[in-house]
């Protein structure tokens, strides 16, 4: 009684300022009562329900995702409804939890479809492709899905349309089409700015200037970059900061600045972990590894690619798992521990997905190299030519430094000097012009 007395004070004297300490004193008081009587009454169940759900709306808004996701999975405990159980799968999502993801999404898909909530189902099924691509690898389906969402979404519905896109975005990323990720990186700046949002606006730059810097068109990453930070910083958001921060990173990394290329890793891997974006904040210790690699610490590399792997296989995320292990069977490799480093190329091989073309062409050069050091190395030739074939027909022309590199060294190494002299001059062509840091 004096949970609920408490919590109508609030609501008379402070009105919606302190919803989040009405809501919890309100959750309390259903707590104790379903304790004594079996059972809260209704009105207070529903009291609470609704607190709790707009105090998980607010959570969600300023990014603290796990808060979110708690308060609302309550609010659907208590009073369960359509719109409770999106909100919580949302916080699922946002915390890239793709099993609570996948069995949650579909169940509102289907039960927005029965009700004729088409917004809901459309975002149900934009959640629901990201499931198809990150944990299953069926790009097919994760592209059919994107496509009937956009289909579904009212086009006045700019924050779902920006998903969606995002979503096929992705999808571009995976099978290397680059055209198709700038054409939906631009069509989501021109819904951010229609909307005003501007951490909306700042990732899809962030977005673009990816694109930009896989190409190696340096001329038109900067542009976009420093809008991006600009727009990070005015929003306030702290995914948009970090998924700048992750792309200055790369591009300190790509000139050769490690020191800042750390230092902006580490805020993004700040950030991601801050709002509990598990999945990013894992790739981005990816990032933080190859740095530590390049300054040959190597025991930092491997505890952070550990640590990396031991976040993502609960979220079932093979997409960015499997960049974690092919990553630390190289550094194993280079420490000497030629069987552990075996096995996790292996085990990144059975992860890659079969349309997921960098990490096809990144787990051949792993277990290339092993094969290598393990003298078998018609076998080793093999997966490195296959790894720079499959990028070969592709615009990612930075990430075909390595295997070009690769091979090169592969073959200097047995004596076939003129057959590493083309991949030399490849090399060469690959490498920015200038390769002085940048600011």
């Amino acid at each position: 009684e004096h949970h609920r007395r408490f919590a109508e004070w609030l609501r008379e004297r402070a009105g919606e300022e302190l919803l989040e300490i009405r809501a919890t004193h309100l959750d309390r008081a259903t707590t104790l009562l379903a304790e004594l009587d079996g059972a809260a009454p209704a009105d207070l169940a529903g009291e609470a329900a609704a607190a709790l759900e707009e105090a998980g709306k607010r959570a969600l808004a300023r990014e603290a995702n796990q808060s979110a996701r708690k308060l609302l999975l309550r609010s659907v405990d208590l009073e369960p409804n359509l719109r409770r159980r999106f909100a919580a799968a949302r916080a699922a999502w946002r915390l890239n939890d793709l099993p609570a993801v996948s069995a949650e999404m579909q169940a509102v898909r289907e039960a927005a479809g029965a009700a004729g909530e088409y917004r809901l189902q459309a975002r149900a099924m934009t959640a629901l492709a990201e499931v198809a691509l990150y944990r299953d690898g069926d790009v097919a389906r994760a592209r059919e899905l994107g496509l009937d969402a956009l289909e579904l979404i009212d086009p006045d519905d700019a924050e779902s349309r920006y998903d969606a896109l995002g979503l096929l975005g992705t999808i571009g990323w995976w099978v290397g089409d680059l055209g198709s990720v700038e054409r939906h990186a631009q069509q989501m700046l021109e819904l951010a700015q229609g909307t005003g949002r501007k951490d909306l606006e700042s990732q899809a730059a962030t977005e673009l200037a990816g694109v930009y810097e896989v190409r190696l068109e340096d001329d038109r990453v900067e542009p976009y970059l420093a809008r991006a930070v600009e727009l990070a910083e005015e929003s306030g958001s702290l995914l948009a900061r970090a998924w700048t921060c992750r792309v200055q990173g790369d591009r300190h990394l790509l000139h050769g600045d490690l020191d800042q290329a750390e230092a902006a890793f580490e805020n993004a891997r700040a950030h991601f972990a801050e709002i509990g974006a598990a999945a990013p904040m894992a790739r981005t210790l990816n990032e933080l590894a190859h740095v530590a690699a390049k300054k040959n610490d190597l025991s930092r590399a491997e505890g952070l690619l550990r640590e990396a792997i031991r976040t993502l296989k609960p979220l079932e995320d093979r997409g960015t798992l499997v960049e974690s292990q092919r990553a630390l069977a190289e550094v194993l490799l280079r420490q000497g521990k030629l069987d552990e480093a075996e096995r996790y190329a292996l085990e990144a091989r059975e992860t890659v997905a079969p349309q997921d073309v960098s990490s096809l062409a990144t787990t051949s050069i792993a277990l290339g190299l092993v094969r290598a050091a393990q003298g078998r190395h018609a076998e080793a030739e093999r997966l490195l030519r296959e790894a720079l074939a499959i990028l070969e027909h592709t615009d990612f022309l930075s990430h075909q430094r390595k295997p070009v590199e690769v091979l090169a060294q592969f073959l200097r190494d047995r004596g076939r000097d003129e057959e590493a002299a083309p991949f030399e001059v490849r090399l060469a062509e690959l490498t920015p012009a200038s390769a002085a840091p940048i600011a």
